[in-house]
């Protein structure tokens, strides 16, 4: 079945419901009561259902999705079109005030993380549209056009059509975000994260070389030691922004400063190694290597902010498609030895070589459902830690 589109009119006259029923309860004073759920049952989901959404899914399975709160930082819903999510929605309690810094900042970096233009923050009473990728050191500064209260949805209905799913398809909220001027924009969270990964690669080769001549480390050691403590790193990220693990990394570049940061990371790592049993964590050259606190700190630093502090990284909102391809083309790059320098040089054909190239989710996903899918139909699996002797 296909999802039957009202028109525009159609459309206004479902709002014009919507706003009526927003006055009456404002008029009885229950408004008060209503809660976040109230708010997105009889109020937030019944309207972009009017902007032409599938807001529950009848016609496709993952149009408008809830997105997990598995960690701090989450917004309510994802909006997507064939799969690729057009904007993200943090949905708000009528009454909440939505000029809260902390609403702002989680709708407009979540977008970003997940490589999305547009955020929405609303409680219905009024509706705010930010630009995840406008560049600015407070993010109320991101937001495209005025605020949009429910009593102007009417007066103002081409404003809050650009919303509208067939809006979104024609891309009409982009092409509006062009009149606004060339505002500067952030590098995207993948060529972000790519140059940053690539800067902290470039300190670990030259540093490495500089502590560790002694030792007569190959081109292969280096590559593969260098390469092994970026991924440790990033690993850890993850688990402490997932929640899954205390946070671990600051904390050994902010206390006891006498001691080697190398040395208390090489703990950390024996403790994961401890819990998750991962290959990546088995004991390797890399522990046994000489590696200056400076750029140990620079790089931990690095992998928690933006080198001009604009953007908080939240590995945790990063999806797997966009590490993969940052992967794809980090890895893609090669180390080029001489005397006592090294450099990074990008080399397609080592990826090809090296069969460096990224699956995407949705091909797994394909490959997953059609081979080991029906295998596991209807079993239950449980993940868990490894126990400790």
């Amino acid at each position: 079945m296909v999802l039957r589109q009202l028109s525009k009119e159609q459309a206004k006259e479902e709002v014009k419901k919507l706003v009526d029923k927003y006055d009456r309860i404002l008029e009885s004073g229950s408004i008060k009561r209503y809660s976040e759920d109230d708010t997105k049952k009889d109020f937030i989901t019944p309207l972009f259902k009017a902007l032409g959404w599938d807001v529950e899914n009848e016609y496709s399975d993952d149009e408008v999705k809830n997105e997990e709160k598995i960690s701090k930082g989450r917004v309510d819903y994802s909006f997507r079109i064939n799969g690729i999510p057009k904007f993200f929605l943090e949905a708000k309690a009528l009454k909440e005030d939505l000029d809260n810094i902390k609403f702002v900042e989680q709708a407009v970096n979540y977008s970003w993380h997940k490589g999305c233009t547009w955020a929405i923050l609303t409680d219905f009473e009024t509706i705010k549209i930010f630009n995840a990728e406008w560049k600015s050191a407070n993010p109320l500064q991101a937001q495209f056009g005025q605020t949009l209260p429910c009593h102007l949805f009417l007066e103002k209905f081409d404003t809050l059509w650009l919303l509208s799913r067939e809006n979104f398809e024609k891309k009409l909220l982009d092409t509006e975000a062009e009149k606004w001027g060339k505002k500067v924009k952030k590098t995207s969270v993948d060529k972000q994260l790519l140059d940053d990964l690539t800067k902290f690669r470039d300190l670990l080769n030259k540093n490495i070389l500089k502590n560790n001549s002694s030792k007569n480390l190959s081109a292969d050691d280096l590559d593969e030691a260098v390469q092994r403590i970026i991924d440790r790193l990033i690993f850890i990220r993850t688990l402490e922004d997932k929640e899954l693990e205390a946070p671990m990394l600051q904390s050994v570049i902010r206390e006891d400063l006498n001691k080697r940061i190398y040395k208390k990371l090489n703990l950390i790592f024996r403790k994961i190694d401890d819990i998750y049993n991962s290959k990546l964590f088995t004991k390797h050259l890399c522990e046994d290597l000489e590696i200056d606190d400076d750029i140990l700190s620079k790089i931990i630093n690095g992998l928690f902010n933006t080198s001009d502090n604009s953007v908080h990284y939240d590995f945790s909102a990063i999806d797997a498609d966009v590490l993969g391809n940052i992967y794809e083309q980090y890895l893609g790059h090669i180390l080029k030895k001489t005397d006592k320098r090294t450099k990074l040089a990008e080399g397609k054909a080592h990826r090809k070589e090296q069969g460096i190239y990224y699956t995407p989710t949705y091909v797994v996903d394909y490959i997953v459902k059609n081979t080991v899918g029906d295998l596991a139909k209807d079993k239950k699996f449980v993940l868990k830690k490894k126990s400790k002797k």
